[in-house]
């Protein structure tokens, strides 16, 4: 189960990472195609981030159980 949560917090700083990047993007592009597939992208990789918080939300709640055990 260490593991999970190893590879879920890695893959939550890399969208982290993703999402600032695309941030700083964003403000500099002309309305347009361009600005709206990237908004999509900070979408998508928002949505990502919040089911990984989930999961690792859930690890967290199936560890604390498995201590009261």
């Amino acid at each position: 189960m260490k593991l999970t949560e190893d590879r879920l917090q890695k893959e939550k700083m890399k969208q982290v990472q993703l999402l600032a990047a695309y941030y700083q993007v964003v403000n500099r592009l002309p309305k347009g195609e361009k600005r709206d597939q990237m908004i999509r992208d900070i979408l998508i990789s928002k949505d990502k981030i919040k089911k990984i918080n989930q999961r690792l939300t859930e690890l967290d709640q199936q560890k604390s159980a498995a201590k009261k055990q």
